[in-house]
């Protein structure tokens, strides 16, 4: 009995070693699953990259390098063999660059796309090889010799500025600076008492501001008034121009009805209208300076004269009551 026990612990030992063997080389052999193999060319180094390297699409890792090898045709060419899964969405704008895992040195192939590049058909199995574009280390490596050449050349430049005449310019700069500095400091206490008197000018300033401000209220209230009395001279001038015109139309209208009345040929017995109207006038005056000193002479005409000494009816009493 103890044999068989010990023979059927030792079938199940196995069977167990057995299923765990087989489950870390599935482990180690990765998916199964439908693959399709793809070509990758580079013209440029590929250091770093091993058989059995990742090959990943946008970080996703989706196969493995199954072979590297230069092109027969061209030397020039290296030939990178990748298998990656068929549900890897491939299409003719990917590209391929070296990836480089941490500091061991080891690089894997990282598959991308250009921005916008998602419409483009899918890459066939077999189908036109992928371009291996060069990576970050490979640009800086090209780029590398002129990059010490610029170095060297700004090496030459600083050691050309710190050179022994420019740093005897510098330090005499500096001593003038330092001069300059000590100069401003006294200047600062020049100027402490200038600074101190400040704020009471300002407030006097201000009040002149305020003053200014009051008087220019008033220029303005003159202004207005200037204004006002601009236009009633205006309106006046306006007017004795109308008197002018006036007083010149009743010369021109006097000297028309002069001319009128007068005449321009007058013979030297004539006599001219005016003085016989002058003539009437007084006549017409004297009627009625006789009329207002007797008004009975309007009903009964005029009184006689008194007589006069050797005349009929003279009293020579009533002339000395007189």
């Amino acid at each position: 009995m103890e044999n068989r026990a010990h023979a059927l612990a030792t079938g199940i030992f196995i069977l167990f070693l057995g299923g765990v063997l087989a489950l870390v080389a599935a482990w180690f052999q990765g998916d199964q699953g439908e693959k399709n193999d793809f070509t990758i060319v580079a013209r440029s180094g590929v250091s770093g990259l091993n058989l059995k390297a990742p090959v990943k699409l946008r970080g996703v890792l989706v196969g493995k390098v199954e072979s590297i090898g230069f092109d027969k045709s061209d030397s020039q060419r290296i030939l990178i063999g990748i298998r990656v899964a068929k549900s890897a969405p491939l299409t003719q704008a990917t590209v391929a660059r070296l990836g480089y895992q941490g500091i061991t040195g080891l690089s894997y192939i990282d598959l991308s796309e250009p921005e916008g590049a998602q419409a483009s058909p899918p890459l066939a199995a077999g189908g036109a090889p992928i371009e291996l574009q060069a990576s970050m280390l490979d640009q800086l490596s090209s780029a590398g010799p002129q990059l010490l050449a610029r170095v060297s050349e700004a090496a030459v430049r600083v050691n050309t500025l710190l050179g022994d005449a420019n740093q005897q310019a510098f330090s005499r700069s500096l001593g003038q600076f330092g001069e300059a500095a000590s100069q401003v400091a006294a200047l600062s206490k020049a100027l402490a008492p200038t600074a101190a008197a400040l704020p009471p000018l300002l407030a006097q300033t201000k009040q002149m501001m305020a003053g200014g401000s009051t008087t220019l209220q008033r220029v303005d209230g003159l202004v207005a008034e200037s204004t006002l009395l601009a236009q009633e001279l205006r309106q006046r001038a306006e007017l004795l121009d109308r008197i002018g015109q006036a007083s010149a139309q009743v010369q021109l209208t006097a000297q028309r009805l002069d001319m009128a009345l007068v005449g321009t040929n007058r013979g030297p017995r004539s006599q001219s209208l005016v003085d016989v109207w002058s003539q009437s006038g007084r006549a017409i005056e004297r009627t009625a300076s006789q009329i207002g000193e007797q008004p009975q002479s309007f009903l009964f005409g005029p009184q006689p004269a008194p007589a006069g000494p050797g005349e009929a009816g003279f009293d020579d009493r009533a002339r000395k009551a007189n």
